[in-house]
This record gives C-alpha cells, sequence and structure tokens, in this order.
C-alpha cells in the first residue's frame, strides 16, 4: 500500500482558521474520497511541534493499493474538481503545499 501526502508548510491566520478548516472538512475532504482506489483519507492539523520543527500547518493523506491505481486516480476529472476546490480556499493560505509519496511499511 503506498500513502500520498501533502503538507501545506506554513500558516493561516488565526482569524482565518476556523473558515480555512471548516471548508477542508466540508469541501475538500469529500472530494478526496472520491477518487478511484482511494482506500482511505485523513487530514490532519498540527497542534503542537518541537523546536525547529518545520511549520506545517495540515497533512493530508490518501492511502492505494498501489502506484498504478493512485496514477490512474490522478488521470480522472475529480483530480481538477479538486484542484478547483483547493484554489477557492488557498488565499488563506500562507506557504507551500509539497507532496510525497510513501510505502506503507507497517
Amino acid at each position: 500500500m503506498i500513502v500520498r501526502c501533502a503538507y501545506l508548510l506554513g500558516s493561516v491566520l488565526p482569524e482565518d482558521q476556523e473558515a480555512f478548516d471548516s471548508f477542508i472538512h466540508s469541501e475538500v475532504v469529500p472530494l478526496m474520497s472520491r477518487f478511484d482506489g482511494a482506500q482511505w483519507v485523513r487530514v490532519m492539523r498540527a497542534q503542537e511541534a518541537d523546536d525547529g520543527a518545520p511549520p506545517i500547518y495540515m497533512t493530508f493523506e490518501t492511502a492505494y493499493p498501489s502506484q498504478e491505481v493512485m496514477l490512474n486516480a490522478f488521470s480522472k476529472p475529480i483530480r481538477a474538481e479538486l484542484r478547483a476546490k483547493l484554489a477557492e480556499i488557498m488565499p488563506l493560505f500562507h506557504g507551500r503545499i509539497f507532496h510525497i509519496t510513501q510505502t506503507l511499511m507497517a
């Protein structure tokens, strides 16, 4: 199994956090769950971090049975729909997003 992770490295202003987090929960997660082959979706918001840790505001995880299944899911229109939905809320996020695809080992 592989897990595709997206990391939001940066911040959301305190006065925008409730709106941002709510939008992710109600609008983004349901779209992520519709990707073909997605076995589970998790979204986590950082609560605290070690001194010197990068400022990761939020982490998204989606599990797929294989790299091939994930790449097939990425070829479907739902990916463009997700990107368009994220574009609606990302002006509230100050930072950058990066992705890492990992093999689930344990």
